[in-house]
């Protein structure tokens, strides 16, 4: 994926470059869209839809939907943002930033009109020490916000914030809360918003069968187009695929190792959109776990597993293997793409380590593509004497292991993180801080830590750049990290519907209409 320069001025006006997605049409499939209905897939139940408490693709989706934000992406091959509940912004400094609220945005439940008090309550809660939010990092540069009047505040940072513009408001950490309703059920909630203001508003819940949104009311922002949409849940992406064909879904996205024969062979009647996502996968080691204290262990398991192996048989030569969690085009990524194996090296490291081999275990979420690149691995692991078991999970279960099993439990994990346009947004996650929260290597480094702060308040793009090369290279160092792909994201839907979909990959549903 390519960028545009990402000086100062470009982030103010919002125009990263993408590239173009592959879009195909047919016709001739069934249907599932009648009525103003839009029946749409996601991975699993919603879990946590209070923002700063996020942790999944279907909760953010959700919140998407139901909550409100000054800005927002756009649909399209590019990296721009429109207003949405804001009337305008204003860049006042390079730490200052003037919002506006569109007049007449209301909250649902009778909590009356949406305020720039609001705005200040949920960003400033991400900052609050005792609220001691997972996702906090998203703000952690910001002061305050300063109430000029109703609609009206500014968002002051205590040093320049670059990916503000980015990872922050745009993406998952600019949505705003009703103050009194939050504060009204403790300050925090999991599935239930006692209010939301969004273009739609939760109408009905159905655990493992269905979430039912409708349009909102009091929402002036731009019209969304369907009256309702519903997002239902199938875990495993080949079943979704399935239930597209059959016609009981109109859109999804579909299995990375699918991508090539899809491209092939598009469904009649269907559109085929890809786009080269910022998402990375990965094999992560727990470092604190008594069997990979060694750091000769971490990296021998790094050295025998072959990456070109994973990449054609789970991804089936659709994905880009990873140099690091960094994909192309963003300031820090590194040339050269994945290591070769090395299946030598990985040997006289285990035994320069004093080690003939051992039992290991891999948690993964059990889809299909998944699984694969774990079967892989545990042929790779073998070669060096470790025999590796397969622990495979549901999302749900998946996401709790290490709350579960704990520093001293957790072993291998072989996962997926999302990536907003900006570095940042991702190196927080492996932050000392993090440690066991959604660090689950347990790594931490003290010059790590200190660059991922100085990075956000740097403007310079060629100074910033270096400090991510620098941060990717201490990453590789410690041999917690085997970077596997950045694969495809890809989506279909049928005739009826015109998608609008982030140069990621990401679905905006809100902006879906039908055709």
């Amino acid at each position: 994926m390519k960028f545009l320069n990402s000086d100062r001025r470009t982030f103010m006006k919002g125009t990263l470059t993408g590239v173009a997605a592959l879009a195909l049409g047919k016709s001739g499939l069934v249907y599932a869209n009648t009525g103003g209905t839009l029946k749409a897939r996601i991975m699993s139940d919603i879990g946590a839809i209070d923002p700063p408490f996020w942790t999944s693709g279907q909760d953010f989706d959700t919140m998407n939907l139901i909550h409100g934000k000054l800005i927002d992406f756009v649909g399209g091959t590019e990296w721009k943002w429109e207003l949405v509940a804001a009337e305008s912004m204003e860049v006042l400094s390079d730490t200052e930033t003037k919002f506006t609220l569109r007049k007449g945005l209301t909250w649902t439940n009778g909590f009356g009109s949406v305020t720039a008090e609001d705005v200040k309550f949920s960003f400033e809660r991400y900052i609050d020490p005792d609220l001691a939010a997972p996702n906090g990092g998203d703000w952690s540069p910001l002061s305050h916000v300063e109430v000029i009047d109703d609609l009206t505040g500014i968002i002051v940072t205590k040093e320049p914030f670059a990916p503000m513009w980015w990872s922050v408001l745009p993406y998952s950490a600019g949505y705003i809360l009703c103050k009194k309703a939050v504060e009204g059920v403790g300050g925090k909630f999991t599935v239930d918003p006692p209010a939301t203001c969004g273009a739609y508003k939760i109408e009905e819940w159905k655990p493992e069968e269905k979430l039912i949104l409708t349009k909102h009311d009091g929402w002036t922002g731009p019209e969304p187009n369907f009256d309702k949409i519903e997002l239902i849940p199938i875990g495993d992406p080949k079943s979704a695929e399935k239930a597209f064909l059959a016609g009981d879904i109109d859109f999804t996205h579909v299995s990375e190792s699918s991508v090539p024969s899809f491209k092939e062979n598009t469904p009649d009647g269907a559109t085929l959109t890809v786009r080269p996502s910022l998402d990375y996968f990965w094999l992560g080691i727990n470092k604190n776990h008594p069997k990979y204290q060694d750091v000769r262990i971490r990296k021998a398991i790094g050295k025998a597993i072959d990456i070109d192996a994973i990449l054609d048989g789970a991804f089936f030569g659709a994905a880009q293997g990873a140099s690091s969690m960094i994909a192309p085009g963003m300031p820090g990524y590194i040339e050269g793409g994945n290591p070769k194996r090395d299946l030598e090296g990985a040997k006289a490291l285990m035994k320069e380590a004093g080690s003939s081999g051992f039992d290991a275990e891999v948690e993964v979420i059990a889809e299909t593509d998944r699984l694969t690149a774990c079967q892989i691995m545990q042929a790779n692991l073998a070669d060096i004497g470790i025999n590796l078991t397969i622990n495979s999970s549901d999302r749900g279960t998946y996401w709790g292991l290490a709350d579960q099993k704990g520093e001293q439990g957790l072993e291998m994990t072989y996962k997926l993180y999302f990536q907003p346009p900006d570095p940042v947004w991702g190196t927080q996650w492996f932050l000392t801080e993090q440690a066991g929260i959604w660090n689950w290597e347990w790594f931490s480094d003290k010059e790590y830590d200190e660059l991922h702060y100085k990075a956000i308040a740097e403007l310079d793009p060629k100074k910033r750049n270096d400090m991510y090369v620098r941060m990717m290279k201490i990453m590789e160092d410690s041999g917690c990290f085997v970077w596997i792909a950045h694969p495809p994201n890809a989506s279909l839907a049928n005739e009826s519907v015109v998608p609008s979909i982030w140069p990621n990959g990401n679905a905006c549903y809100r902006k879906f209409k039908s055709s």
